[in-house]
């Protein structure tokens, strides 16, 4: 791992961080304070740092997952890291008061791998997404972390919608693989890219707004990939895509970072 600083015009390296990792280093995430430097890796391991006055220095070294990290991300106050894996798990770790890290949950809603995830840049939510060709959303319900969406095929009891308090979506319309996943700096929107050599721009629609796209605690959602009806928490937004970006690729789009919407 490099740290690069500027000079002038120009990058110069600072730093090299080594002997955490075994194996390829995937992905690096900056906590929000700038402070702290978490590197994810195909030896199944994450590696959080810590900047000191002369260098940065290892701090704690997060095991659990079965296959390889492919990504790790803060969350935006830095008191959770999320991981996720080849295991086709995501991990949700919280960093205590003594720089400690420990497993908050472990979602396994994917079938397959997992290649990103990412936080709401405001709010402690978490999307992910992977081999199954979806983006999922989470949220923490009464000290656990669950998957924020739930399809069916009509309207419970109202008595289920009470005890629902964390429905979103999962985000679906990509034909392949999404490879990877960012918000926009309001959290309003989301970019997904995807092996289907396509772009999604998603929008999230809030209570009460003019689209329509909520009534009540209930609504029916209609693209032109699929029909179906969701049930959402009325506190909370759903996604929605408004824009395909397909020009004239004829090959996957795959990120050596990220997308990134402005």
């Amino acid at each position: 791992i490099r740290i690069w600083g500027q000079e002038g015009d120009h990058w110069v390296c600072k730093s090299v961080l080594e002997g955490c990792h075994s194996r390829t280093v995937r992905c690096v995430s900056w906590s929000p304070c700038g402070n702290k430097l978490a590197s994810a890796s195909f030896d199944a391991t994450t590696c959080v740092w810590r900047k000191s006055a002369a260098d940065f220095e290892l701090i704690n070294t997060l095991e659990g997952h079965e296959n390889e990290v492919k990504s790790v991300s803060w969350s935006p106050s830095g008191s959770l890291l999320s991981t996720c894996s080849r295991d086709k798990s995501v991990w949700i770790w919280e960093v205590t008061e003594d720089e400690d890290c420990e497993c908050a949950s472990v979602l396994t809603e994917h079938k397959q791998d997992v290649k990103k995830v990412t936080w709401h840049p405001h709010l402690e939510i978490l999307s992910s997404c992977g081999y199954d060709d979806t983006i999922k959303m989470y949220r923490e319900d009464e000290d656990d972390w669950s998957i924020s969406c739930h399809f069916l095929s009509g309207f419970p009891a109202l008595s289920y919608l009470r005890s629902c308090r964390c429905c979103y979506d999962t985000l679906t319309g990509h034909e392949s693989t999404v490879w990877s996943i960012t918000f926009d700096k309001t959290g309003d929107r989301l970019a997904s890219c995807s092996d289907d050599k396509t772009v999604k721009i998603w929008q999230a629609y809030h209570p009460g707004n003019h689209e329509g796209a909520y009534k009540n605690t209930a609504c029916v959602c209609i693209s032109y990939w699929t029909e179906r009806i969701i049930i959402i928490d009325a506190l909370l937004s759903i996604y929605q895509c408004i824009c395909l970006l397909q020009a004239l690729r004829h090959q996957a789009i795959i990120q050596s970072g990220s997308v990134y919407v402005r």
